[in-house]
């Protein structure tokens, strides 16, 4: 619970932050109103997942150039943020972040395969290479839609903050609603060569905890009198009308309401999830750890925290952004 309250401090003083940024001149000014404490703390996540990664693939032999694919990680989540505040260009393509995704994958396929030649040892070139590209996609290109979701140009103001909050918080209380499921009436193991511990009922929690945790987000905002909606000047009333909005902010025509959406897009979510956990749980597995470190007392490491929304926020971008256009 600690967690949560600090992670939701953060995103409110982040919205703060980019309020003010409209006092700021020039190109800080337009970056800090894009976002500036969640994509600097993702930052800081994402580079420690590195390490662990890079461990990971180490214990199976392999030999990824991590400093590079660092790089890379850096230029692919970072890349929406900056091209949003127009620091690449004025234009319309200059300004949208897919544009520099693509070419943050292209050049570190060619960069890696460059290094790979300058290497001049082909011994072990298609285990290395293959490690180093995954860090990047993995963390990189994965990680960057979270950017896309909180800084992207298409979102207006600051409704991207609110968005990625709530991807972040329904994917995660998946886990929660697994957990106890599971504990509570799990009987039938899900993968057990991949994770022993998980349940085919508990994956159907997750499911169904996610799924109404983000319909009761939707739904939320209707059941607020509107005195308290017509109060959204004080900040904590202002706080909960604002997260609990964002699902009523489609442009696209749809027979599927707020909440219908939100429901779909919560299950979705936890699917997802549950699958960034399981594929984490084979690198894992695969070389011989328990946890991917040792950073987070009872938890593990940073991998173990991020493994389900890496998988859920390019899900979340595409259903948020392309087929619902909420923002």
């Amino acid at each position: 619970m600690l967690a949560i309250a600090v992670l939701v401090l953060l995103f409110v003083q982040d919205v703060v932050i980019a309020r003010e940024a409209v006092h700021v001149p020039g190109a800080l000014g337009q970056l800090l109103a894009r976002g500036s404490l969640v994509p600097l703390l993702f930052v800081v996540v994402l580079l420690r997942g590195s390490m662990e990664m890079s461990r990971l693939l180490r214990a199976k032999g392999a030999k990824p150039r991590a400093g590079f694919a660092n790089v890379c990680i850096l230029f692919l989540f970072l890349a929406p943020w900056l091209s949003a505040a127009g620091w690449f260009g004025d234009g319309v393509a200059e300004q949208e972040g897919l544009l520099w995704q693509l070419v943050g994958v292209t050049g570190a396929l060619l960069g890696a395969a460059t290094l790979t030649i300058l290497g001049r040892d082909p011994q072990g070139c298609v285990r290395d290479l293959g490690a180093t590209i995954l860090m990047v996609l993995y963390l990189g290109l994965l990680g960057s839609f979270g950017t896309m979701l909180r800084c992207g140009k298409d979102v207006p103001g600051n409704e991207g903050a609110w968005l990625l909050l709530i991807v972040l918080l329904v994917t995660k209380v998946s886990d929660i609603g697994a957990y106890f499921t599971g504990k509570a009436i799990g009987r039938h193991k899900l993968i057990p060569t991949i994770s022993p511990g998980k349940s085919v009922e508990g994956a159907i929690g997750g499911v169904i905890a996610s799924a109404l945790v983000a319909a009761g987000f939707a739904a939320l905002p209707s059941l607020l009198p509107p005195a308290i909606v017509g109060e959204t000047q004080r900040p904590g009333l202002m706080l909960l009308y604002d997260l609990t909005r964002s699902f009523s902010l489609s442009t696209e025509t749809s027979e599927i309401g707020p909440i219908g959406r939100a429901f779909i897009i919560g299950a979705l979510l936890s699917i997802a999830g549950q699958f960034g956990d399981l594929i984490e749980s084979c690198f894992k597995r695969d070389s011989g750890v328990k946890d991917s470190g040792h950073l987070l007392p009872q938890y593990g490491g940073i991998l173990d925290l991020v493994d389900s929304p890496l998988f859920a926020m390019p899900v979340a971008w595409f259903l948020l952004r392309v087929v619902w256009k909420i923002a």
